[in-house]
């Protein structure tokens, strides 16, 4: 089995999107089959060496439409592949069986959280996408119910299965932290709850800082910080900061590494999303033995069991109530810190690279 990956997006500061092709790549390769074999096109170098399960090819142009009308239809035939498996958007033609993952659908049911180019984008080749795959790949049951019920998918062409943990979910000491904090200008932060996310309107920043603003006035040293590059409009969630200065700290796009330091160090996460198909930051905070307050919308009752303390993300009261309760009660705080760690473990790539290694095998029959 020639199974060729497209893994354009990694060294985009694609966040969610680069975790999740970096992770089943590397977990693919460490499955012990010797039939499978994986061809790897990207655009920065690459992020392992190559090895006789593995080959890296570099691909000419980042530009969407050459990469799915041209490039990858030629490089899928000259590398004999037998299957091809992209993110989101299938190439014009393939000579090899194709496999897509769409992550989700939001921009069916919320258009307004999208530009108008990535929504064009999005809305075109999505639906299309989808009928062209020998089989679909999604990252939750929640979000394999929606996706069948808006475009019609029959069941056993989709799957189904759960992302592992980013690498921001590896250990740090806390020495290493501590340097890491320092160099994002933190390193003489008191207590601080985190939210990562990009800045837009799907992340909730905005309803975040005022229940934020509402609890801190019980806990006066607290600290928000806000990890997550900006994104479509970004700039409402930075102008509904500055009323509160110094309070709220926003990292723009930070490594794995000082995520990791980030989630070790702060008092608490809390992730008010209005809409997750999976919710990989969630993960990596448990993982961490952070105690996690989370948004109750989409996927994460599935993903989050009872490790989180869940709330409704459009009542700023009571997402207020969870970052109190949360930062301020020790037994609620000890029971979500034990839980975390033990959820997150049920979640690896490990796990996930196995099933879709069956999925390769079912869009081959």
């Amino acid at each position: 089995m020639r199974v060729g990956i497209d893994a354009h997006m990694v060294g985009g500061r694609e966040t969610g999107n680069e975790s999740y092709v970096r992770g089943l790549v590397d977990a693919l390769i460490a499955i012990d089959r010797v039939d499978l074999d994986l061809v790897v096109y990207h655009l920065g170098r690459p992020w392992m060496a190559a090895s006789p399960r593995v080959g890296f090819r570099r691909l000419g142009t980042g530009a969407p439409i050459w990469r799915l009308a041209l490039e990858l239809p030629f490089r899928s035939a000259r590398d004999r592949l037998d299957l091809l498996h992209v993110t989101y958007a299938t190439p014009l033609w393939s000579r090899a069986r194709l496999v897509v993952t769409v992550h989700d659908i939001s921009f069916a049911s919320h258009p307004e959280w999208f530009s108008a180019r990535d929504l064009r984008v999005l809305s075109t080749f999505v639906p299309r996408s989808l009928r062209s795959a020998a089989h679909v790949i999604t990252v939750s049951e929640w979000e394999r119910a929606r996706i069948i019920e808006r475009y019609g998918v029959p069941e056993n062409m989709i799957s189904a299965i759960h992302n592992g943990p980013g690498a921001a979910a590896r250990p740090i000491s806390a020495a290493d932290a501590k340097a890491e904090l320092k160099a994002l200008g933190m390193g003489d932060f008191g207590p601080y709850v985190l939210a990562v996310g990009n800045l837009q309107p799907r992340k909730n920043l905005i309803r975040l800082m005022q229940a934020f603003e509402a609890s801190r006035a019980r806990n006066s040293d607290l600290r928000l910080v806000i990890a997550g590059p900006s994104h479509h409009r970004g700039g409402e969630v930075m102008e509904a900061a500055v009323p509160l200065g110094i309070r709220v700290h926003f990292t723009g796009y930070i490594t794995d590494r000082q995520l990791a330091a980030c989630y070790s160090s702060c008092a608490a996460f809390v992730f008010p999303s209005l809409y997750e198909a999976f919710g990989l930051p969630v993960i990596e905070a448990m993982a961490q033995g952070v105690p996690v307050a989370c948004s109750s919308a989409g996927a994460l009752p599935e993903v989050c069991g009872d490790a989180a303390l869940m709330f409704d993300p459009l009542s700023t009261e009571a997402m207020a109530g969870a970052i109190h309760t949360i930062t301020n009660d020790s037994a609620v705080r000890d029971r979500l810190a034990a839980a975390g760690p033990v959820r997150a473990r049920q979640f690896s790539w490990e796990k996930s690279a196995a099933i879709t290694y069956s999925t390769y095998q079912k869009a081959l029959s």
